[in-house]
């Protein structure tokens, strides 16, 4: 006797399904969400005076959010801060902070991207 759950109609259908949800939704088949988080600096007065610049980060997708989880380095060295944020399609970037920080280099790296379900 064959279960409920491996009929071949029943998989056949659960496969079909399947196919068809990454065949219509194409961003969560095919296009990686790290390729769409951007980092861009600019002039911030209170960066410039400690010699830096202030770090932005946003997502140039324009059409899914995405959900970004960030480390913070300090001096090359991981500082075990993290940030989360939702990135919006060609929202204004988010500011993270200043590039110099005490005379030491301060930067972000992608820990994880990925699409929000909506």
């Amino acid at each position: 006797m064959i279960h409920k759950l491996c009929n071949p109609g029943i998989v056949f259908i659960k496969l079909i399904f399947f196919f068809a949800v990454f065949s219509i939704n194409p961003v969560l088949s095919e296009e990686n969400a790290n390729d769409f988080v951007k980092f861009t600096t600019d002039f911030d007065a209170k960066c410039v005076n400690r010699g830096g610049v202030m770090i932005y980060i946003s997502n140039i997708h324009t059409k899914n959010s995405l959900k970004v989880t960030l480390e913070r380095w300090f001096m090359n060295y991981r500082t075990g801060d993290r940030g989360r944020s939702i990135l919006y399609p060609l929202a204004k970037p988010e500011a993270l902070g200043c590039s110099k920080v005490s005379n030491g280099k301060q930067e972000w790296k992608v820990k994880k991207a990925e699409w929000v379900k909506e």
